[in-house]
């Protein structure tokens, strides 16, 4: 049977033609799986009960299943989530003081292979469809009760949300419809290793999420070592897209910089840094690395250096935070995220 879970509501009423019934049942069906997360067309109380047992006879809606669930001392919990599609998927749940955020992927594993990411060890085995990734997004609502309550969602989970462009577009705006998960947009951040057609392509959308750019070197000889992606679009392309992507949109980006001891936090790496984003609407996330003693051959710098470092961008005009890590015990944290099934 078709999964119609991830259809707007033009695709439900293509589906819905065959019955010949009002068109306006789309749209209480799309309520139902978005703003309400019901998946069972037993429960769809405002549509006929006999287009509901045609339903129950004709499709699924099929969000995934959470099949893992591990929880870090700090309340971050990830998630392993089965997809309808097959594979395994992981997801996380962040809460903090003032805020929830969730981090999903858009990928089974991922292609650009960076050395310092779990996720590229696995390779790349699939995308997801826009089900797959608003279905993380419903499950985890759903586990942790959240009902109503705004949170903010990062595409930084395991894949290249913009290597699966089309899919990642089609969710968020399931994401951001009032009708269906009503976020405002600003809440919702993609980050992309670099892929320079698709932040062009990005710009020039009507309505877009926030943009993330994993920067992580400040010379083309270090970024290619640790970020394949660098030796098709080399940071001076990369530059000039999020320069235009800036002056296009009005709206700035977020350069995010996993530290990493040894490779990218000389002096001579902030002195590079401050002068490429002076000139650009950017702030710096600084990212100590998340270590993975058994797979990946990096580890972070000194707390006291990564102080350091934020101090020293800010002296420079450049306004620079730092993301401290969070579920690194449950393997939650930025870079971790793999599936030995699939690995």
């Amino acid at each position: 049977m078709t999964n119609l879970y991830g259809c707007d509501v033009e695709a439900l009423r293509g589906f819905l033609a065959r019955y010949d019934l009002p068109a306006f049942h789309a749209s209480q069906i799309y309520a139902w799986l978005y703003a309400r997360r019901r998946f069972d067309p037993a429960d769809w109380s405002d549509l006929p009960a006999s287009l509901r047992e045609r339903l129950q006879c004709d499709a699924v809606f099929d969000p995934g299943k959470i099949v893992a669930r591990t929880t870090a001392t700090d309340g971050t919990i990830k998630y392993g989530i089965s997809p309808d599609g097959g594979g395994t998927i992981e997801a996380v749940y962040m809460h903090y003081d003032d805020r929830v955020t969730l981090c999903v992927s858009s990928q089974v594993g991922c292609a650009l292979d960076c050395d310092f990411c779990l996720t590229g060890k696995m390779g790349f085995v699939r995308h997801l469809s826009p089900g797959e990734i608003l279905g993380q997004v419903a499950q985890i609502q759903n586990d942790r009760g959240l009902g109503e309550r705004p949170f903010n969602l990062v595409f930084m989970g395991m894949g290249e949300p913009l290597h699966n462009y089309d899919a990642v577009l089609a969710a968020f705006r399931v994401l951001v419809d009032p009708r269906g998960f009503g976020l405002s947009r600003k809440r919702i951040t993609v980050s992309t290793s670099g892929l320079v057609p698709a932040i062009e392509q990005l710009a020039a959308e009507p309505r877009r999420p926030r943009l993330a750019v994993s920067l992580n070197a400040t010379t083309d000889e270090t970024r290619e070592r640790i970020m394949p992606i660098n030796r098709k679009y080399p940071l001076a392309r990369l530059l000039e897209a999020c320069r235009e992507y800036t002056t296009t949109t009005g709206e700035r980006i977020t350069f995010e910089y996993v530290l990493l001891d040894g490779v990218n936090v000389a002096d001579d790496d902030l002195e590079r840094l401050a002068e490429m984003t002076r000139s650009l609407a950017v702030k710096v996330n600084l990212i100590p690395f998340n270590p993975v003693p058994d797979r990946l051959p990096y580890r972070p710098p000194s707390r006291q250096r990564v102080l350091q470092i934020r101090d020293e961008l800010l002296r420079r005009d450049v306004p620079a935070s730092i993301r401290w890590s969070r579920g690194t015990e449950a393997r939650a944290a930025c870079g971790q995220l793999a599936t030995e099934a699939t690995r």
